[in-house]
């Protein structure tokens, strides 16, 4: 038999979705897929958007390996969040990062806005990605399961985690609080909110509403305001809700430093807490423990939900193993009695 009789050879494949499949789905050359995904600019929104489609469907990763900068990109970690500037997020991350330094990667902060993330962390080729107090909307959170790359949430549990879930259950801090008001004599309770991930603003709002209802007290005492949580927007709350409910039996404030602003203000207005009106937080915060009158709160560990969190990141990288299931390691919280409730 001649040569040219020869089986052809087979291309030996890893299972890992290439720029060749992508550019087969979308019926386009592979140089404009990879033109499409690195200078976005210079394709048509209409390809684009086709080729993004293509992407998320199939979970392809940009071989970062054929990239300038291969060893950098290769060794990202992806950490997406839509606050770096709130205290919580910030004790989060500073224990997470103490906890990878020991590896050889590198950290990228991605913050999910109303931009569109998925196509830049797509570009970051992640070695593992971590939602920060973030629930991941549909889109993304499909390109992450077709993707198969090492998946971290960090924060509130998740109803339908995407990997392995660190954190609290938001439902059982709020129901804690609210015992403890109700057992104090409370019948009159209000929320007091500002900016937060709406996904664990809507746990809170859960557990308030089904608690209270269960106790046949009233659950629609709630006041949001749309601003980045500080301590003028706490005064702020404290005086739209005196004003709105008067002086009722307690206030919840869903942060640390809302409750703080608001035993602020309080004092400015001659108002004496806890005697006229109970004010709580959650968090544990520091500032909470040197406020007048001392801060009673939830404490939330959020230290060691980042080391925790990091401590799993660390051995899978080093064993080099994947974690394809699901998983939630529950981090306790405890209610810190003090002098404003």
């Amino acid at each position: 038999m001649s040569s040219n009789s020869q089986a052809p050879r087979t291309r030996r494949t890893t299972g890992r979705v290439t720029l060749a499949d992508v550019a087969k789905r979308v019926g386009v050359g592979q140089m404009t897929v990879s033109r499409a995904l690195r200078t976005p600019e210079l394709v048509s929104d209409n390809l684009r958007e086709k080729i993004e489609s293509a992407v998320q469907q199939l979970g392809y990763i940009p071989n970062a390996a054929a990239r300038e900068l291969a060893s950098v990109s290769s060794r990202n970690i992806v950490i997406i969040t839509s606050s770096i500037t709130s205290t919580e997020n910030t004790l989060i991350l500073s224990a997470l990062q103490k906890k990878l330094k020991p590896l050889d990667v590198q950290l990228v902060i991605l913050l999910a806005g109303e931009k569109k993330w998925l196509p830049e962390l797509i570009n970051h080729s992640p070695l593992a990605i971590v939602l920060l107090n973030l629930k991941c909307p549909p889109q993304e959170a499909g390109w992450i399961k077709q993707s198969g790359v090492l998946m971290i949430e960090i924060g509130a549990k998740q109803v339908s985690p995407l990997g392995i879930n660190v954190g609290i259950d938001s439902k059982q801090a709020m129901q804690t609080m609210i015992h403890y008001l109700v057992e104090r004599g409370c019948q009159q309770i209000g929320l007091l909110s500002a900016k937060q991930d709406s996904a664990i603003f809507q746990q809170y709002l859960e557990s308030w509403h089904t608690t209270l209802l269960a106790k046949y007290l009233d659950p629609h005492l709630i006041l949001h305001c749309a601003e980045e949580i500080s301590f003028s927007v706490g005064a702020k709350l404290f005086n739209d809700a005196m004003l709105m409910w008067g002086r009722i039996d307690a206030l919840v404030f869903l942060s640390d430093e809302l409750a703080c602003g608001a035993l602020c203000e309080a004092q400015r207005k001659r108002i004496n807490i806890p005697y006229e009106t109970l004010i709580v937080g959650l968090g544990g915060l520091d500032v909470g423990s040197v406020s007048y009158p001392r801060l009673t709160t939830i404490d939330i560990p959020y230290e060691h939900i980042g080391e925790t969190a990091g401590q799993q990141l660390v051995e899978l990288l080093q064993q080099n193993r994947t974690f394809s299931e699901t998983l939630f390691i529950p981090l306790p919280v405890k209610l810190l009695k003090r002098d404003s409730a």
